[in-house]
């Protein structure tokens, strides 16, 4: 799926999704085009970090959590 529908499935912005990206929190598969290419194990990931994001949890300890999940 691309950004826009695994953004929309985590219920985050496509910008939200391309900031955890750059944070090193999400690593999407690339299309021969270069375009993003999310699985549903990447929605899920985006789900949890939504969830802890929104429960106060910094970036660095979303990274810690996600070691763990």
């Amino acid at each position: 799926m691309n950004i826009s529908e695994a953004a929309r499935r985590a219920a985050l912005t496509p910008k939200a999704v391309r900031f955890y990206e750059a944070q090193g929190l999400l690593s999407p598969q690339r299309a021969g085009n270069g375009y993003r290419t999310f699985g549903e194990s990447d929605v899920h990931a985006l789900r949890f970090l939504r969830r802890a994001r929104d429960l106060g949890f910094s970036v660095e300890e979303c990274r810690e959590l996600l070691a763990l999940y």
